[in-house]
C-alpha cells in the first residue's frame, strides 16, 4: 500500500511539473522578427560583399546572371536561404534581363521560362518578383506562375511593386505559401534615409510581429546593415530567415494552416510611393 501511495504521489508531482512547464512555455513572449531579402544579386562582383552579412539575410538572385550559380552555392554552404528573383514586365517598359516574363506570353511559355530560371539558381526555396508592376496585376498570368511554384514546392514573396498586385490572392487560392514585402530599405541610399527606414522597420516588427524588408546589394546598404543589424537584439527583435518564417508557417502541430499564418504579416495596402521599386 505504501509503495502504491508513493507511486501516486510521484505521478502527481510529475504531472504538476509538466503542467507548470507547459504553462510557463506558453507565456514566453515571441520576439518580433525582421526578415531581410537582398534582391538583384548575380551581376556584379561587388555582390560578393553581401556574404559578410548574417546568414539570416536571404539572397534573391536574378536568373542566368554571371554569378547566379556561384552565389547560390556559396549561400547554401553558409546555411543561407536563396530565392529566385524572377524578372517580370514593368509598366515603365524597362528591360527585364534574361528570362523575363511579359504579359503577352502564353501559359506554356511562362511555365517553361520559370523552370529555366529556377535551373539557373540552384537551391532556390522560393520566388519573388523583380519589377513586375505590369505583370503582377494580370491574374491569369499569376495563376500560371503560382501553379508552377506549387508544383515545385516553393513559396512566393510579393515584392509589391504595384498597389494593384494580384499575387497574394492568387497564391492563396492556389495554395502557395506566401507573404509580402512591407518595407523597401534603400530607395534612397543616404544614411539619413536608411536610418529612417530602419527605424520604421523596427516599429512595424514590434507592432505586427513580423516585417519583411527588401534591400539591394549597394555598397552603402551592405555597410549600413553590417553596422546596424547587431543592434536588433538589444531591442528584443530577432533577425529571421525567410526559411524560418515559412517553416514555422508549415508547422501543422499548431493546427493552423501555413496560409493562415502567412496572412499574419501586415498586408495594409501601400501608397504609390511605398509600392514603387527603385528599378520600376
Amino acid at each position: 500500500m505504501k509503495v502504491l501511495w508513493r507511486l501516486c504521489i510521484l505521478s502527481l508531482m510529475i504531472m504538476t511539473s509538466f503542467t507548470s512547464h507547459a504553462a510557463a512555455s506558453a507565456t514566453i513572449p515571441v520576439k518580433p522578427r525582421v526578415i531581410i531579402i537582398l534582391d538583384d544579386l548575380g551581376y556584379r562582383q561587388s555582390d560578393m560583399a553581401a556574404f559578410a552579412l548574417p546568414s539570416e539575410v536571404t539572397f534573391s538572385i536574378l536568373p542566368q546572371t554571371p554569378l547566379a550559380q556561384t552565389i547560390s552555392r556559396k549561400a547554401e554552404q553558409q546555411g543561407r536561404a536563396v530565392m529566385l528573383h524572377m524578372p517580370m514586365q514593368s509598366t515603365s517598359g524597362k528591360a527585364m534581363g534574361p528570362l523575363g516574363l511579359s504579359t503577352d506570353m502564353y501559359p506554356a511559355a511562362i511555365t517553361h521560362t520559370l523552370r529555366a530560371a529556377l535551373k539557373s539558381v540552384p537551391n532556390a526555396v522560393g520566388v519573388n518578383n523583380h519589377m513586375g508592376s505590369a505583370f503582377t496585376v494580370k491574374e491569369p498570368a499569376m495563376q500560371t506562375i503560382m501553379e508552377e511554384i506549387k508544383r515545385q514546392g516553393l513559396f512566393f514573396v510579393d515584392s509589391r511593386t504595384s498597389v494593384n498586385t494580384t499575387a497574394q490572392q492568387v497564391a492563396d487560392r492556389v495554395g502557395v505559401p506566401n507573404t509580402s514585402r512591407q518595407v523597401f530599405l534603400d530607395n534612397d541610399r543616404s544614411v539619413a534615409s536608411l536610418n529612417k527606414q530602419f527605424e520604421y522597420t523596427k516599429r512595424l516588427a514590434k507592432r505586427n510581429g513580423t516585417v519583411v524588408v527588401i534591400a539591394h546589394p549597394y555598397p552603402e546598404t551592405i555597410t549600413f546593415l553590417a553596422h546596424t543589424l547587431p543592434s536588433l537584439v538589444n531591442e528584443g527583435i530577432a533577425l529571421a530567415s525567410v526559411n524560418d518564417y515559412f517553416a514555422k508557417a508549415a508547422d501543422t502541430s499548431t493546427g493552423v494552416s501555413n496560409s493562415t499564418l502567412a496572412k499574419g504579416v501586415h498586408r495594409k495596402p501601400l501608397s504609390e510611393s511605398e509600392a514603387a521599386a527603385p528599378n520600376e
